[in-house]
């Protein structure tokens, strides 16, 4: 058996995949062919030449962005608009919310309560919380030298406070959630830990301050793995619209699966390239049926134009699949044809009956 281009293991049996990474050995070609080529692969760019033959002659294409990053327009967690039906892998143990609220930490005395209100004014501010009110509310108390009132004062900052931390906690834990898909979180899961623990002991400056690091840890780890998650995206998307097309891609799945394990190791370096080989594979398994599907499309908005109804947006998405392709931008592409489906109102993969087809 010839070397798998996909994950590099050389077999010595003459089973019908790559014994590694589970690459059909018929994708074997296609996939060394156009993986890790310039722009100017000739077999790519016959694939290319076959989107353009099929969209036809609908006007100039539209302007490329002169700086469009290669692999797809979306940076970091991209989405497309309709639900993945690929069956998932085993979802990693999801960070869960904080459930209740914490209590305040108790305080009688006049000077103690008071410095509690102007520490949790700072943290307020800090936060971003409007604290107008809450400041008149402390000048009146002062000047009355009621410790009720402060006492009053600082448990409504504290639920305040504890409430907006609250929330940024879940929006970070979901952050994180969508992160663990594909890459470990172990380091920001101690964090977390600490973060719960701080507001647990109604500690809100030390939780806030973990927030900070949390967030900026987070956003550190989200760019370095914004590359395989977009291949990742991106693969899933093209075994999507393979299935919603009636094709069966299960052939050039095993680098995926492969792909998705070493990245969940931590092993990035090693991950990416198979990522990227498992799209060109899965693009070889859609090419033919997706080629016939836009040919299909550009007739019915042809029709519907002859017959004097605005198709532009429409036509505007099936222009720029073209150019997104010769970028290998897969995920642009597919999120473009299926903007494309629904504005030529196609929702299902064959025509009604009486409309053009190719």
């Amino acid at each position: 058996m010839p070397v798998c281009p996909a994950c590099g293991f050389a077999s010595t049996d003459d089973g019908p995949a790559c014994a590694r990474c589970g690459l059909s050995v018929e994708l074997f070609v296609p996939v060394r062919e156009a993986a890790g080529l310039p722009d100017s692969d000739p077999e790519f760019g016959r694939s290319v030449q076959e989107i353009l033959d099929a969209v036809g002659d609908l006007g100039s294409a539209p302007t490329e962005p002169a700086s469009l990053p290669r692999l797809a327009q979306a940076f970091r967690f991209p989405t497309l608009g309709s639900p993945r039906t690929e069956p998932a892998p085993a979802e990693p143990d999801a960070l869960q919310p904080i459930r209740s609220m914490p209590e305040l930490p108790p305080a009688k005395e006049l000077a103690v309560v008071r410095r509690q209100v102007e520490e949790y004014l700072q943290i307020a501010r800090r936060q971003g919380l409007d604290t107008t009110d809450f400041v008149q509310r402390g000048r009146a108390a002062a000047a009355a030298s009621d410790a009720g009132s402060f006492e009053a004062l600082g448990r409504e900052l504290f639920i305040h406070i504890a409430g907006s931390i609250t929330e940024e906690f879940e929006s970070l834990v979901a952050r994180r959630n969508e992160l663990a898909r594909i890459a470990p979180t172990s380091g920001p899961d101690v964090e977390f830990e600490s973060c719960r623990s701080s507001l647990a002991l109604g500690d809100v400056g030390g939780a806030q301050r973990r927030l900070r690091h949390l967030d900026d840890t987070l956003t550190r780890l989200e760019d370095e793995w914004a590359p395989t998650l977009i291949l990742i995206s991106q693969a899933e998307a093209l075994a999507e619209t393979t299935r919603e097309l009636g094709g069966d891609p299960s052939p050039a799945l095993g680098p995926l699966r492969e792909g998705r394990r070493l990245a969940k190791r931590g092993e990035r370096a090693a991950a990416e390239p198979l990522l990227a080989r498992a799209g060109l594979g899965l693009w070889s398994v859609l090419e033919p049926t997706f080629v016939s599907e836009l040919a299909r499309l550009k007739d019915r908005l042809l029709a519907e134009r002859s017959a004097g109804r605005d198709v532009g947006p429409a036509l505007v998405e099936l222009r720029s699949i073209a150019p997104d392709l010769r970028r290998r931008s897969f995920l642009a592409v597919i999120d473009s044809y299926r903007r494309l489906r629904e504005l030529a109102g196609t929702p299902g993969t064959l025509p009604p009956e009486g409309l053009p087809s190719s």
